[in-house]
């Protein structure tokens, strides 16, 4: 059975993005799988009468299922509401260590369809790939990664705009897309922006081959337009807001688009106006 895998901290803006999760189970009739990693540890010295290192782990993690607990709780009103005949099922765990390592140890034993986070209130994109533990979960995950900002929702999921440079990788990419187009019948925008410096030699061959694979695709709600613009971002940020944009996606491995973006300092500045969804395909995706 397909599993959302929902990663929560407790937080609100979790809490918001668990909600997410629970229209996309229903809609890819789709179970819940919530998880919450401890990754702090107490060190509590050992003296006569006192709580041991052990005795703080036992302790948390009796807190962390509480918690787990009430937040399935509170969650399955929104399961049961609605005229959607799957209501997904909600299971839960909890465990120590790096968010990175559980992760991968989940995505081996379960099927996992999409890992839903939610994003920092006022953070940066560019902070989920420069150490934080979003990072982390990209980098080790082989399934897309949706990272959900606190004001955004997903309940009018009709437009897509995943932006590339042509490469192959991205390919693979849109066709999951694709596949997932024909449950919520949404459009896909393909988007390439040209930046009045871009002198790369390469563009137009890879762009014949690209649109040999899209074209295979044969999904009937699709477009390709190639965009200028001084700062690429600002760019795309401005096409995802004049065209009301639900979800923007991207590859994120090595030279590709975003990556290379978010090495630019204009980039990062940009980027704390993206409001939309995220979803980001990892290097190890597969389909």
């Amino acid at each position: 059975m397909k599993t959302i895998l929902i990663l929560t901290d407790f937080s609100k803006n979790a809490t918001h993005a668990a909600l997410a999760g629970i229209r996309l189970a229903k809609n890819l009739h789709a179970n819940i799988f919530l998880f919450h990693s401890n990754t702090t540890q107490a060190l509590t010295p050992i003296y006569a009468g006192g709580p041991t290192v052990v005795d703080e782990v036992n302790l948390m993690e009796d807190e962390n299922r509480q918690k787990l607990k009430a937040l399935t709780d509170l969650l399955q009103p929104f399961i049961e509401e609605g005229k959607s005949s799957w209501k997904p099922s909600i299971h839960y765990n909890e465990g120590l260590g790096a968010l990175s390592y559980q992760v991968r140890n989940i995505l081996a034993t379960k099927d996992i369809e999409i890992i839903v986070m939610g994003a920092r209130e006022g953070s940066r994109l560019d902070h989920f790939f420069t150490g934080s533990e979003t990072f982390s979960v990209i980098d080790h995950a082989n399934k897309p990664v949706l990272i959900v900002p606190h004001n955004s929702y997903l309940d009018n999921f009709k437009r897509v705009v995943f932006a590339t440079n042509f490469a192959e990788d991205d390919v693979k990419a849109i066709r999951y897309l694709a596949g997932l187009g024909l449950i919520f019948n949404y459009h896909i925008e393909i988007v390439h922006i040209n930046s009045y410096s871009d002198d790369d030699i390469t563009k137009e061959l890879r762009k014949l081959e690209f649109m040999k694979h899209i074209q295979r695709l044969r999904y009937p709600h699709l477009n390709i337009q190639e965009l200028h613009g001084k700062d690429v971002v600002h760019r795309l940020n401005r096409l995802c807001e004049e065209t009301k944009t639900d979800l923007l996606a991207f590859a994120h491995y090595r030279d590709s688009f975003f990556t290379r973006l978010l090495h630019q300092s204009m980039a990062r500045e940009a980027l704390e106006h993206q409001k939309v969804p995220i979803l980001v395909f990892p290097s190890k995706f597969e389909l």
